[in-house]
């Protein structure tokens, strides 16, 4: 069995990638975090880790 730990903020504008917003709005920046953590939780897949979300 493998065991994959993936720990993220939610992506709400404002509260991530802040270092961001000088090229990007917050929101864009929320939105660029929350293609990042989807395509971390797609790569699990191979790894064939298990889904638990909390």
């Amino acid at each position: 069995m493998t065991t994959l730990l993936v720990i993220a903020k939610e992506p709400v504008p404002g509260r991530v990638k802040t270092r961001l917003t000088s090229a990007y709005t917050p929101v864009e920046a929320a939105r660029l975090a929350e293609a990042a953590l989807a395509d971390t939780l797609v790569t699990r897949k191979p790894a064939g880790a298990t889904s638990v979300y909390r």
